[in-house]
């Protein structure tokens, strides 16, 4: 079977989860006998696999404003160019599965309808219902989108929906904010795979001592109620590590330099990444926007490592916070955070919390995944065997 996967930016993990998710299918297709290609709209900065690729625009629009302008004006237009079409000739798939589309636009899934391709997508983020792709403002509070400019957008957007005929979540949030756009379409779960590094040990304090951040340093993803919550972490003698790059960083650097319980380790990869983790007793992903996984890649790597995480009750995060072994759930406020910090120095409570995780078989959890991906590929193909 010829499988081409699409995704703005390829599997190039070091641009988010949606990447990382990518990587991983394609490779682990590869390994069950598929024949597995990469339509991207732009270049990758840290390709992660060897597949066969396709890449429609020479600059990112991360670097090149004017790339950006086109995105924007590309999604308006959503018009099956050329260039889909050619590299649908190329490709030659039996399927095409679709993850984050700017650059190419849900354009994509009406040239594959013209060529008789059945179509796949995976919903990672809610760039069909809001151009800045986390439904909140620049400040991360709340945005409704409004229904003549961004309501027009996804109109435009949505008209080529009917040429998807399954339609993936990574929550059941996700499924539900999108379903009316995919009228033909069949909803189907699959949560990101859990794993346990086999040589993590869980925390051994009686009480946690370091609480641990990792991700982007940016306001959507709560740092900033960390920052605020710092000085009253202290006060109870908990220690505040963060480690990534964002925008945050002039304000994250500030309270390094005021508060001595707090330290920045800039970006970790490999294993810098899991000595941090290791040098944390408990985990936090305190997102104030509706993240869109549940659970997200952040807190499966924090269970990985047999550290408990505290994880936000918002959007596909708050449907599984607290109801996987060694989570539990924290609204987003510098209040709240301190407060279930300071519940779990009571040692009963951070014990019963510890010994909720559970080594995850992480071979098993993946065969699974693939497993699930495989029966909606059959369900799209119409056929009881791939």
């Amino acid at each position: 079977m010829r499988i081409l996967i699409a995704n703005a930016h390829g599997d190039d993990a070091s641009s988010g989860g949606a990447e990382r998710l990518v990587r991983d299918l394609g490779q682990g297709l590869e390994a069950r006998g598929a024949e597995v290609s990469l339509l991207q709209s732009f270049p990758s900065r840290e390709p992660g696999g060897s597949f066969e690729r396709i890449v429609l625009h020479r600059s990112d629009w991360r670097d090149d404003r004017a790339r950006r302008v086109r995105n924007h004006l590309g999604d308006l237009a959503s018009r099956p160019h050329a260039e889909l079409d050619e590299a649908l000739a190329r490709a030659a798939p039996d399927l095409v599965h679709t993850h984050n589309l700017p650059g190419m636009s849900t354009a994509i899934w009406e040239a594959a309808r013209r060529r008789g391709i059945p179509v796949v997508h995976t919903i990672h983020d809610y760039w069909l219902l809001c151009p800045r792709t986390t439904l909140t403002k620049r400040d991360a509070t709340p945005c409704r989108p409004s229904p003549f400019l961004c309501g027009a957008r996804t109109r435009r957007l949505a008209r080529w929906g009917g040429a998807v005929s399954q339609l993936i979540g990574v929550s059941q949030w996700a499924i539900d904010l999108h379903a009316s756009l995919f009228p033909a379409a069949t909803a189907h779960l699959i949560r990101h795979p859990l794993a346990t590094d086999p040589e993590a040990s869980p925390p051994s304090e009686p009480t946690p001592a370091t609480l641990g951040y990792i991700g982007s340093l940016e306001r959507i993803k709560g740092v900033h109620l960390l920052l605020e919550a710092a000085p009253r972490l202290a006060e109870i003698g908990v220690r505040l590590r963060l480690a990534g790059r964002g925008a945050l960083e002039d304000r994250v650097a500030d309270t390094v330099a005021a508060h001595e319980n707090v330290a920045w380790e800039g970006a970790v990869h490999g294993e810098e990444k899991q000595r941090f983790f290791a040098g944390c007793d408990l985990g936090i992903v305190p997102s104030v926007w509706a993240e869109p996984g549940g659970p997200t890649y952040t807190m499966v790597e924090w269970l990985a490592a047999r550290r408990p995480v505290l994880a936000s009750t918002r959007g596909g995060l708050g449907e599984v916070a607290g109801t996987y072994g060694g989570s539990a759930a924290v609204e987003p406020s510098a209040d709240a955070v301190v407060g279930a910090v300071s519940e779990l120095l009571e040692p009963r409570r951070w014990q019963e919390l510890v010994a909720g995780l559970r080594p995850a078989d992480s071979r098993a959890e993946t065969e699974q995944w693939l497993d699930r991906h495989l029966a909606v590929y059959r369900s799209a193909l119409g056929r009881s065997t791939i």
